[in-house]
């Protein structure tokens, strides 16, 4: 048994050093006859093993920006200022640990995984916001889309709600035409929203198949409903990395209740069953509402999604837009710092350090400022108009049809987070 414990730490040491997986699982086999079963489907990486993790990225972070820049001054200049960078959005994220899932290894809910083209492409795209690269137009880090107003729930914070259950205005080719936009300027993660997505399942099908799913990584945001065992397996097999699950509350009821639908928590749990028995990272995503916003709630959430196996929790904060709008939801300090204190908690303690990691956006934005409006990311809707995000609407082109630059700098001029 020490033996065992012994070769399964070796493992994980070798899956952290060794850049391609394919490479670094052939060599276990010829060291480890019985690797496959000794090693675990999800393990997080902490401690020493993170410290050389951390030292891997910012080896291939080295080689990407040395293979890049024309000038060595210029590749150096870039990436100093790129560690810079890191090391500030890792204080405020507290960065301590990442999580490796069926050999693939997650650093960040919103970064791509380590060793693949995605991972690539952000780091080109942030080095290139550092110092500009010849012939290179900086792409998004992320790119959300809502791909379909069709949805059963009737949920209480839904901003897409003046759209929903209305006539569809993008056609599977158009979502294509858009993605091939994105991806040809360089897009390392794109999330499939709606409505709800899963609606259109043979069109995701078709939309992962068509697309270049190793330049950037793709996510379904999702209720969860209709994710079967087999449809997970067969989103999986199309190119899909992950899905996030809204889950608003511990409580079955409560979360039936805000998303306006009767046993709409049995079918996320059993989503995320679903989705991670066909080997994709899973997330459950929670719109913190006031009321939530105490400890014993949110710790009832995190042991919930221990036990379900989820790999990530994203907080999102209510916003006053789509059918919150005209309402007094928005987040005081006093939830705020509830939430920060959690999610520290979960990010850096030990005694957590097996509960899902969690991706606080809002805390972040806080203190560096609004990444949407094309600075990093932005959001397409329904009808393929952009805006700065799902949360500040406001048309500034439309994909399908218009140059994505001049959207981009309108967005610039004229939005961005109303907060922020």
């Amino acid at each position: 048994m020490e033996g065992a414990a012994h070769s399964t730490s070796k493992i994980k040491n070798l899956n952290i050093i060794f850049n391609d997986q394919q490479s670094c699982k052939l060599l276990l086999l010829c060291i480890y006859p019985t690797y496959p079963q000794m090693q675990p489907e999800t393990h997080t990486i902490t401690g020493f093993q993170y410290r050389l993790l951390e030292l891997k990225m910012l080896a291939q972070m080295a080689k990407i920006a040395f293979a890049t820049y024309a000038r060595k001054r210029d590749a150096w200049r870039a990436l100093r200022l790129q560690i810079k960078t890191h090391l500030e959005y890792k204080r405020a994220t507290h960065m301590t640990k990442a999580v490796a899932i069926d050999g693939q290894v997650f650093i960040q809910l919103t970064f791509p995984r380590l060793g693949t083209k995605a991972m690539e492409t952000l780091v080109i795209n942030e080095l290139t916001r550092n110092i500009p690269i010849t012939n290179h137009q900086r792409g998004l880090n992320t790119l959300i889309i809502a791909i379909t107003k069709k949805c059963p729930l009737q949920c209480a914070h839904c901003f897409e709600w003046d759209n929903l259950n209305q006539h569809e205005n993008l056609s599977t080719e158009d979502v294509l035409h858009i993605l091939h936009k994105f991806q040809t300027s360089g897009v390392a993660s794109i999330e499939l929203s709606g409505g709800e997505p899963l609606n259109r399942f043979q069109d995701l099908l078709q939309i992962l198949q068509e697309s270049d799913s190793e330049q950037s990584d793709f996510w379904l945001i999702t209720s969860g409903y209709r994710l079967t065992a087999e449809r997970a397996a067969r989103l999986k097999a199309a190119g899909l990395v992950g899905a996030c699950i809204s889950l608003d509350h511990w409580d079955p009821a409560r979360h039936d209740a805000f998303r306006g639908m009767s046993g709409s928590f049995e079918w996320a749990m059993q989503a995320a069953q679903n989705a991670r028995a066909a080997g994709l990272a899973v997330c459950f995503s929670l719109t913190a509402v006031r009321e939530f916003c105490n400890r014993e709630d949110l710790m009832r959430y995190a042991q919930l999604a221990k036990e379900q196996g989820v790999h990530f929790i994203r907080i999102l904060e209510p916003r006053s837009v789509g059918h919150f709008a005209g309402q007094d939801v928005e987040l005081q300090a006093q939830h705020i710092r509830t939430l920060e204190v959690f999610v520290e908690t979960l990010q850096t303690q030990k005694s957590y350090r097996d509960y899902p990691m969690v991706d606080y956006y809002a805390a972040h934005q806080r203190q560096a400022g609004c990444s949407g409006a094309g600075q990093r990311f932005l959001y397409v809707d329904t009808d393929g108009d952009m805006h700065a995000c799902p949360f500040c609407q406001n048309k500034c082109g439309n994909a399908r049809c218009e140059d994505l630059e001049t959207g981009r700098q309108r967005m610039l001029l004229a939005s961005g987070c109303h907060v922020y």
